[in-house]
């Protein structure tokens, strides 16, 4: 398979979002043709995957500004069925990372739901993102496969594309975190072939947690939604109490039932690689 990357700037070009992002998503969530034309013309960044002369993916950020500083928003990126878990994403991310360090940004941040840790592995493990901020049900109530029943919490990763940290991601040349005795911050036990959350721990102080979530979120909605609704309660009150004691979500460790999120107690210049 040779796929192509492109970054999208004529309305042709754009006009081939729409019928893509209703593939992928739903129509519901389609841009109007003349949002994006709007946003590529002040500062937004949208860049087709093509296999030949057909997108088959997308992905799509525009400016902003939090707490007086300016980034970029990376807010959708999708494939259609056939051409996922390839590598194409990250491919695709790091090409969104040269474009926007051409144009002057040095971070890039996006949302995704902790829970469903595939998006987490290439977010941390792939890309070096870390995550200090948890927004409990950000998009409100969506009737769709991947959040129907439960709040829509998400992490915001904050990808510092200019930084030591993400450079060594790129290259292969960063270190996994040290987490050998690091304590579990929340405990699980098995019930019906699926992991349930059981005893959590908010007031450990050690430089290096790690805090389980279910491996496969989505088997564990259909075997039994109060148990998924249990994990999204108490990893909203862990991540939020860990965050507001300064902690970083850093890394994902993989396991058979679960994955953890290693948590870190250290300046943000550290992490970065800066200090």
């Amino acid at each position: 398979m040779s796929i192509t990357f492109r970054i999208l700037t004529t309305p042709e070009e754009l006009e081939q979002l729409v019928p893509l992002e209703a593939a992928v998503w739903s129509e519901d969530s389609a841009i109007p043709h003349h949002m994006t034309l709007t946003i590529a013309k002040f500062g937004g960044l949208f860049i087709g995957a093509y296999d030949n002369e057909d997108m088959i993916g997308f992905l799509y950020s525009f400016p902003g500004f939090t707490n007086g500083e300016s980034h970029l928003c990376s807010h959708m990126m999708g494939f259609l069925p056939a051409y996922r878990k390839q590598g194409l994403g990250v491919k695709m991310k790091w090409l969104q990372q040269e474009e926007a360090l051409r144009r002057g940004h040095t971070k890039i941040t996006w949302t995704y739901d902790p829970l469903e840790t595939v998006n987490g592995f290439l977010n941390l493990v792939k890309l070096g993102g870390v995550v200090r901020s948890y927004y409990p049900n950000c998009y409100g109530p969506l009737d769709d496969d991947f959040n129907r029943g439960l709040p829509t919490d998400r992490f915001l990763v904050d990808w510092y594309i200019d930084s030591k940290r993400v450079d060594g991601y790129r290259t292969g040349e960063t270190a996994v975190p040290m987490t050998e005795g690091a304590p579990h911050i929340l405990h699980f036990a098995m019930k019906e072939g699926v992991p349930s959350p059981e005893q959590m721990e908010l007031d450990r102080q050690e430089p290096v947690l790690l805090l389980p979530v279910p491996a496969h979120f989505q088997a564990v909605k259909r075997a039994d939604m109060s148990i998924a609704a249990a994990w999204r309660d108490k990893t909203r009150s862990l991540f939020q109490s860990y965050f507001a004691q300064g902690y970083t979500v850093t890394h994902l460790i993989r396991s058979e039932d679960v994955v953890y999120y290693v948590l870190e107690n250290r300046p943000l210049s550290e992490l970065l690689g800066q200090a």
